[in-house]
């Protein structure tokens, strides 16, 4: 009897470690969250993602925002008394980039004082904000639906990982990859990325989509820019870019199907005239018209424009949702900490205006998103699984809209007929006042792969303090 009782509990311990396995398990199984009541009545996502400015580069001055604070002024030399002052951008200024990789950020960051800009760009142009009388249609459309002013870009560095978010929610841990055959190389993998994209949550569902690129007739004898800009200002929807992390993951590279639906731009007013928007998609625009310096804001906000009045002109209108966002900071000043949720972030504050029918009209929403806010809010409408612990535990963005209200009205711009895109090829940066790590005799650019940290606990959204 003494043996069958002891069978039994061993029987009955092996059982319980086993249902807490399970239960470990699934707690780690990506898992699908209930949609958003009311989201139903949104069947297109369309988002637009511009280059380099941050919130309170492009907002900082916006009535009713957590912009710019009084008295602000940084210093030019870590510990110095000597500072500078946030003003106005001087017309056509800065004349060349600003340094926004891995190391620079982290240096402007200096451990949540924001206080760094100067120095570590090397430049008083960090300092310098637009507002209505330099982006007006931008100041509109947040004027008009709905201006997040705690949207974090999702990692404390430049274009490329950032980009990768915005279709992954993670980075693969890469720097600033610019090619395919360097991705390779930087991943030690002949497949790229092997980790899933949202795309392989669609496949499941049906769901369509398509990443629509920028593209232009190649002037004659060729995309004459330097190496390292010519397959931004001459791209090709089908290659891997800073911007284009798409033909990076082998399981869209290897499926022809899916390299269909990375096709030129040109395809977006077409989509809209012929009734075939898909659900879900992504515009990425030419160097040209990125707003990226040297590049000019107006031809970049007028190409915006022209992609927002095609919607707002076609029978999609009354059931879309577009975020425009800009993929990092950009070396421009932004005086919100952002909230470290992990090893690579989040990164400074980027513009994100919400612009549909069922967007809070007029409405500064203070809730902390990324780019990973976005994904959830599509995996929410669609009941799809979380790809990362970054979209399982992101803000779905729910705050940004009213289901309940009137749809409201298009808010068409009118375009003026000699807006022209040129490009302005100048790509260099100024050198940090001070050396930064990794900065003597190196030409390490972007994020530095570190081990990820995953947050141990899903906290409450932070609110700012107003």
């Amino acid at each position: 009897m003494d043996k069958i009782k002891g069978g039994l509990r061993l029987i009955l311990c092996a059982l319980s470690i086993l249902a807490a396995s399970v239960a470990l398990f699934s707690q780690n199984e990506p898992r699908a969250v209930p949609p958003i009541p009311g989201s139903e009545k949104i069947e297109h996502v369309i988002w637009i993602i511009q280059e380099n400015h941050s919130f309170d580069n492009y907002f900082g001055t916006f009535p009713g925002a957590d912009g710019i604070p009084p008295f602000t002024c940084l210093p030019k030399m870590p510990g110095s008394k000597d500072c500078v002052k946030p003003f106005h951008m001087p017309p056509g200024q800065p004349l060349i980039d600003l340094e926004h990789s891995w190391e620079t950020a982290h240096a402007a960051y200096d451990n949540g004082t924001m206080d760094g800009f100067v120095w570590a760009e090397g430049s008083p142009y960090t300092m310098g904000y637009y507002d209505a009388t330099d982006i007006p249609n931008y100041w509109n459309y947040a004027r008009h639906y709905t201006l997040c002013d705690r949207f974090f870009s999702s990692e404390m560095t430049g274009s490329s990982p950032n980009h990768v978010f915005t279709v992954a929610a993670q980075s693969g841990e890469i720097n600033n990859v610019g090619s395919l055959a360097q991705l390779k190389l930087v991943m030690d993998d002949d497949d790229g990325f092997s980790f899933a994209s949202i795309v392989k949550r669609f496949r499941g569902r049906n769901i369509t989509w398509k990443y629509y690129v920028e593209t232009k007739p190649h002037p004659a004898g060729g995309c004459k820019v330097n190496a390292r800009l010519s397959n931004l200002a001459c791209p090709d929807p089908r290659n891997f870019t800073l911007w284009n992390p798409m033909p990076g993951f082998q399981a869209i590279r290897d499926n022809p199907g899916e390299m269909n639906r990375l096709v030129s731009q040109n395809e977006y007013f077409h989509d809209l005239r012929d009734g075939s928007l898909p659900q879900v998609s992504w515009i990425i625009p030419d160097f040209q018209d990125s707003e990226h310096p040297p590049e000019p804001l107006a031809q970049g906000m007028w190409y915006v424009t022209r992609l927002i009045n095609a919607l707002m002109q076609s029978p999609y209108w009354k059931n879309t949702v577009i975020f425009l966002t800009w993929d990092d900071y950009g070396g421009f000043y932004d005086h919100v900490p952002p909230p470290e949720v992990d090893a690579y972030g989040y990164g400074p504050r980027v513009p994100m205006i919400v612009i549909s029918p069922y967007a809070r009209p007029g409405y500064i929403s203070h809730y902390a998103y990324d780019f990973t806010s976005v994904l959830k809010f599509i995996e929410q409408r669609w009941n799809l699984k979380h790809l990362t612990p970054r979209d399982d535990h992101a803000d779905n963005m729910e705050d940004c809209f009213d289901f309940s209200q009137p749809p409201a009205p298009p808010l068409v711009i009118p375009v003026p007929a000699n807006i022209r895109s040129h490009l302005l090829p100048v790509h260099i940066t100024y050198h940090p006042s001070v050396e930064l790590p990794h900065q003597s005799g190196a030409s390490i650019q972007g994020t530095q792969a570190i081990p990820y940290i995953p947050p141990l606990s899903k906290k409450a959204n932070p609110v700012a303090d107003r």
